[in-house]
C-alpha cells in the first residue's frame, strides 16, 4: 500500500478536541488498549499533526503523527496502527511468525505465504484462534516480538487450516521500510525477546537454535535498506513528516512561507509560554552582554539572528511558536517594559535607538556561554556530505550498432565521447579512409555516410574529423551516470534537471524562496531546510513538488537566493552548471 511514493496534500496540527475524539475512536477499535495506554499514544501536549496523503493508486488516507513519527493512518473511519505504534503494543492484534529471510520478499510487495508461517502447538481448525477473513493481523520475525508488518488476513483461521497451510495468508497493508515508515525517524524495531520461542527448549541445542533465530531477526533489521527498493527513493514523499506549527492552521506566515502542505521545521517542541520565556531571556542576555552604543541605531531586522540567537543554547528561536508571533510585537513589549526605545526610520524599517543596561530586569542575570550558530549535528552533516559524481556518457542506439557492435558494444551500453572518437579513429584508419591530401578530412564509406550525412548531403564524400564525430555522436542518446557515495551508479537518460531556485512574490511585501530538485543530488530537503532556517533566522518548509515525480521542494521566507546559492556551491560543493537561478541572484551594489 505504501511501497510506492505518495503525495502529501495537506498537513495541519491536531487540536485538543480532535485528540480527544481520536482517543475515543482508538479505544473503540482496539478495546484491548487501556485508557492509560491510549493517553500515552495521544497525549494532551506535544507536537501532533495530521496529513492527508494520496497514494500511487489514488487512495486517500489521513496519517496521524506524534513527535514526527506516524502512529496511525485512517481510511473510511477505520484506524490502522503503524509499526511505530505496534512496537509499543506488539500484542494488540493476532500475530503470525515468519522467518527473517521472508522480510525481503515482503518488502518487494509479496503477500505472506502460509508455508512461511511458523505454527506452535497442535495443528487444528482453531490453531489461529478466531481469526476471520479481513481481520487485521501482525507479522513478526522469529526471535523478536516486535512486529515488522501490519496486514489483512486473506483467509479465516479455519480456512487456513483446511488449505493445509498453502497459498497466500496475509496481504500487506504497511511494512517496516515502506514510505509510511520513512515519514518517521526511520528507526529499526526494538529487540523484544519472545518467551514462546524458548518454551520448548529443554536442552542446550534448542536454546542455541532460539538464539540463532533472534540473531537472524536482528540481522534482517540491520540489513534493511530503503535504497534496495529501487529508484522510488528519489521521490521520498515521506520527507514531509517533520513537525508543523500548531497555531498556523495552513495559513501563510508574515513573510509568506506557505504552511499548508508544508512543514515548519524547528529544533525542538516548545509551548508558547516556554518560547516567550526563551525569547525574553535571550533578548536580555543580548542587551546586557552584546549590544553596545556603537551599534545604535540598531535595525530591528538584525536583532533576532545577530544578537539573540547566540544565547539560545543551540535551540531555535521561532517567533511563530510564541504568543508574540511577530518580532515587532515582541520588541514593542520590550519597549513597554523600559528596556529599549524604538523609532521608525522609514516606512517598514524600525530601529532600536536607546537601551537601558541598568534596568532592574537585568540585575543578577547570568550570561550563558555563547553556542555557535551552527550546531555540531549540522556541522557533522555538512562535513560528511559528499556530492554525487556526475559523468556525461552516451547510450548506444540501434542506429549506430552497425559501427559499434564489432567493438563489443550492445544496444543500451554506455560509451564516453572520447571512447567514441577513438573507435571512429580506429575504424577510419583500419579502412584507410583518411584523405591523404587533407589529413583533416575523412572519406565516407557507406556506413559512415549513412550515419553522418543528411538527406540533402547525399552526394557528399568527405567530412572533417570533428564534424564526423559530432554527427555520429548525435545518433546516440545523451545520458548521465550519477554516482552517489556508497551506492551503485545510477544511469539517467536525457538531460539532468538542475537544482532550481525561484523567488515568488506573495502579496505586496512578501517573498518566498523555493529550492527544487534537491533529492536528485543526494540532499535531504528537511536537513537542508533546517540548516538554512538556522542561518537566515526565517521559517523554512518542505512541500510536495507540484511537478510529478519530483519529490519535495524546500521553501524559506524572504529572498534568500544569494545565501542559498553560496551554500550549495561552497558547503555542498554542487557544480555551478547544476544550479539554475544564479543569474537571478541579487546583484551586489558597488561602493
Amino acid at each position: 500500500m505504501f511501497l510506492k511514493p505518495f503525495r502529501v496534500k495537506t498537513q495541519t496540527a491536531v487540536k485538543g478536541s480532535d485528540r480527544k475524539k481520536l482517543r475515543s475512536e482508538i479505544q473503540q477499535q482496539f478495546p484491548c488498549l487501556t485508557s492509560a495506554q491510549v493517553a500515552d499514544l495521544i497525549p494532551g501536549k506535544g507536537d501532533m499533526t495530521q496529513a492527508k496523503i494520496v497514494t500511487n493508486s489514488d487512495s486517500d488516507f489521513m496519517v496521524y503523527f506524534f513527535q514526527k513519527n506516524p502512529i496511525f493512518f485512517e481510511s473510511f473511519k477505520n484506524l490502522f496502527p503503524t509499526v511505530y505504534t505496534l512496537w509499543k503494543f506488539p500484542d494488540i492484534l493476532p500475530v503470525f511468525t515468519t522467518y527473517p529471510p521472508v522480510l525481503d520478499k515482503l518488502l518487494k510487495g509479496a503477500d505472506l505465504m502460509l508455508p512461511g508461517v511458523e505454527v506452535k502447538g497442535e495443528h487444528g481448525p482453531k490453531m489461529f484462534g478466531k481469526l476471520q477473513k479481513g481481520d487485521l493481523c501482525l507479522v513478526r520475525l522469529k526471535g523478536n516480538k516486535a512486529p515488522v508488518m501490519l496486514g489483512e488476513a486473506l483467509l479465516s483461521g479455519e480456512d487456513m487450516y483446511m488449505s493445509a497451510l498453502k497459498g497466500k495468508g496475509v496481504r500487506t497493508l504497511h511494512i517496516l521500510g515502506d514510505h509510511l515508515w520513512e515519514m518517521g525517524d526511520k528507526s529499526k524495531p526494538p529487540l523484544i525477546p519472545d518467551g514462546e520461542d524458548d518454551d520448548d527448549t529443554d536442552n542446550e541445542s534448542d536454546g542455541d537454535e532460539s538464539s540463532q533465530a533472534a540473531e537472524g531477526a536482528c540481522r534482517a533489521m540491520e540489513e534493511l535498506s530503503v535504497q534496495e527498493k529501487g529508484d522510488n527513493n528519489s521521490t521520498d514523499a515521506g520527507a514531509a513528516a517533520a513537525q508543523v506549527n500548531e497555531d498556523d492552521g495552513g495559513e501563510e506566515d508574515e513573510d509568506g512561507a506557505a504552511a499548508e502542505g508544508g512543514i515548519y521545521m524547528t529544533s525542538e517542541s516548545l509551548e508558547p509560554e516556554d518560547m516567550d520565556q526563551l525569547l525574553e531571556s535571550c533578548f536580555k542576555c543580548a542587551l546586557k552582554a552584546k549590544m553596545s552604543k556603537s551599534d545604535l541605531p540598531l535595525l530591528t531586522s538584525t536583532v533576532l539572528k545577530g544578537y539573540m540567537q547566540p544565547y539560545a543554547q543551540g535551540r531555535s528561536l521561532d517567533l511563530k511558536k510564541s504568543s508574540y508571533k511577530k518580532l515587532s510585537k515582541f520588541l514593542q513589549q520590550m519597549q513597554s517594559e523600559g528596556f529599549i526605545k524604538l523609532k521608525t526610520i522609514s516606512k517598514g524599517v524600525d530601529a532600536i535607538t536607546e537601551f537601558d543596561k541598568s534596568h532592574i530586569g537585568l540585575r543578577g542575570l547570568e550570561i550563558p556561554e555563547i553556542v555557535p550558530e551552527q550546531s555540531s549535528e549540522e556541522s557533522s552533516s555538512e562535513e560528511k556530505f559528499e556530492p554525487p559524481l556526475f559523468t556525461d556518457v552516451l547510450c548506444v542506439t540501434a542506429n549506430v550498432m552497425i559501427l559499434l557492435s564489432p567493438y563489443g558494444y550492445t544496444k543500451g551500453a554506455t560509451i564516453s565521447t572520447q571512447e567514441l572518437r577513438e573507435i571512429i579513429t580506429d575504424y577510419v584508419k583500419a579502412n584507410e579512409l583518411q584523405n591523404k591530401n587533407n589529413q583533416e578530412q575523412v572519406l565516407l564509406d557507406p556506413i559512415l555516410a549513412e550515419l553522418a550525412l543528411t538527406r540533402s548531403e547525399g552526394d557528399q564524400s568527405y567530412l572533417t574529423w570533428n564534424t564526423l564525430v559530432q554527427r555520429i555522436g548525435s545518433k546516440l542518446q545523451a545520458a548521465t551516470v550519477i554516482q552517489y557515495p556508497g551506492k551503485h551508479p545510477l544511469l539517467k537518460k536525457g538531460k539532468i534537471d538542475p537544482i532550481k531556485l525561484e523567488v515568488e512574490q506573495r502579496g505586496s511585501k512578501k517573498k518566498v524562496t523555493t529550492v527544487q530538485n534537491l533529492e536528485a543530488y543526494g540532499i535531504d530537503p528537511r536537513q537542508f531546510g533546517q540548516m538554512v532556517q538556522r542561518r537566515v533566522a526565517g521559517s523554512a518548509t518542505v512541500v510536495q513538488s507540484e511537478q510529478k515525480n519530483r519529490g519535495l521542494d524546500m521553501q524559506v521566507q524572504g529572498n534568500q537566493m544569494d545565501f542559498i546559492i553560496k551554500f550549495l556551491l561552497e558547503t555542498y560543493r554542487i557544480p555551478k552548471k547544476y544550479v539554475q537561478g544564479i543569474e537571478k541572484a541579487p546583484k551586489k551594489k558597488g561602493r
